[in-house]
Order: C-alpha cells, then structure tokens, then sequence
C-alpha cells in the first residue's frame, strides 16, 4: 500500500449509508414527537377532593347517652331504697320530671337543633335543656349511692358519666358553631370594608343656553321730497 494513495468507494456504499441515516434520523424524530404529544397519567387523571364530612348533629352527639339512660330509669326500684319516705317521694318526683323531659321536652328540641347543626340559636335551648337534666340526674344518683342496691346505684353512676360526656361534647359544639358564626361576621364585614366606595353621582348638564333674541330691524324713515326753490314758475303749455 501507498501511503497518500486513497483506495476508491464504490457509490453504491455511500448510498446506502446515506439511506441509512436518515432513515436512523427519521425514526428518533419520530418518537420523539410520540412522546411529547403522549399525557403522563398524573396529567390525565383528575385528582378529587375529600368528601366533605357533615356536620354533627346534637341527636348524634347525646342519643347513646339517652337510650342508656331510659333503660338504666327502667331498672330502678324506689321500693328496695333504704330511705325515708320524704327521700322516696323527692326521688320520685325528680324520676317522673326525667321521663317527661325525655318524652315530651327534648325530642322536639333536638329537632329543631338538627334541622340547623351549625346554628346557635337552635342548638343553645337543647343544650340548656341537657344541663338542667344532668342537675336532676346527678342529685337521684347521689342519693342512690346512699339508698339504693348496688346494681341499681352502679348502673346510675355509669349513666350520669355518660350524660356527662355528652353534655360536654355539645358544649364543644356549641362553642365551635359560635367560633365559625363569628368568622363569617368578621369576613363578611372585611369584604364590605374592601368594597370601594361608589363614585359620586354625575352632575346633571346644564340646560343649553338660550337661542339669542333676534332684533328686529328698525323701519327706514321716509325720504323728505325735495324742496322747490322759490321764485321758479312753472310754465304751462299753451
């Protein structure tokens, strides 16, 4: 071999390789553009939003503590208390204003707290009602641990502490509807400091001024005839 010499290509070589990349070249462009045009699944699936969780009711937060107190009332026997007559008959009748508030005075309350839980003034009688019960409740409950059989004053303490916790519990969610209600009055009272104030009104234009009065034109005054002079005659054909 020669050096400096350069051995002859056949054309059919350079073409082919020519073909080649090209072809190489139009492929990789190809899935390039397949990929950019392809959405990646985050992309593609939307994201959703928790659900939203309702708001507690005053019946959800106090019915447990209720229905165990009915049954604990239909447990008790005023006749096996070791106590005098004046105690049986003031535990009586505090037993009897319980059955007729749990009948006849809560339920429509707490409907009526229901139909609004995140209002104030619907939760607040209920509430005020619940307190006045516990009251009741807790002096048959401490006369019990005095008079009553053990079963009967274990199964009141057992319903006096659940009452408890319920009572607390809407005092909680009374406290947190006050909370929200007294945000939105002072959002809803920076949004209308935010409102700009309306601009003054336009003042009306002004009436367009009067057309110009036209003069009339002073009539001319009449030409004197001219004078004759005197000592002319005036000669009168014959």
């Amino acid at each position: 071999m020669q050096v400096g010499r350069s051995q002859d290509i056949p054309m059919t070589v350079i073409v082919t390789r020519f073909l080649t990349s090209a072809l190489l070249l139009a492929s990789f462009e190809i899935t390039t553009i397949s990929k950019a045009q392809t959405p990646t699944n985050a992309a593609a699936a939307p994201t959703s939003a928790p659900p939203q969780q309702p708001a507690l009711t005053a019946s959800s937060i106090l019915q447990p503590a209720l229905d165990n107190l009915q049954q604990t009332l239909g447990t008790l026997r005023l006749e096996k208390w070791k106590a005098s007559n004046v105690i049986r008959e003031e535990t009586d009748a505090n037993l009897s204003s319980i059955h007729r508030d749990l009948d006849t005075t809560l339920p429509s309350l707490l409907s009526t707290a229901d139909a609004a839980p995140n209002s104030v003034s619907r939760i607040l009688p209920a509430f005020r009602n619940i307190e006045a019960l516990y009251d009741v409740l807790l002096r048959v409950t401490q006369v019990a641990k005095l008079a009553s059989p053990g079963p009967q004053s274990a199964a009141l303490d057992q319903a006096t502490a659940s009452l408890d916790e319920a009572r607390r519990a809407l005092g909680d969610r009374l406290q947190s509807a006050a909370l929200a209600q007294d945000k939105q009055v002072a959002d809803l009272q920076a949004a209308l400091r935010a409102i700009p104030p309306p601009p003054p009104p336009t003042p009306p234009a002004p009436p367009p001024p009067a057309p110009p009065k036209k003069r009339k034109k002073a009539a001319p005054k009449p030409t004197p005839a001219p004078a004759t002079s005197q000592g002319s005659t005036t000669t009168t054909p014959h």
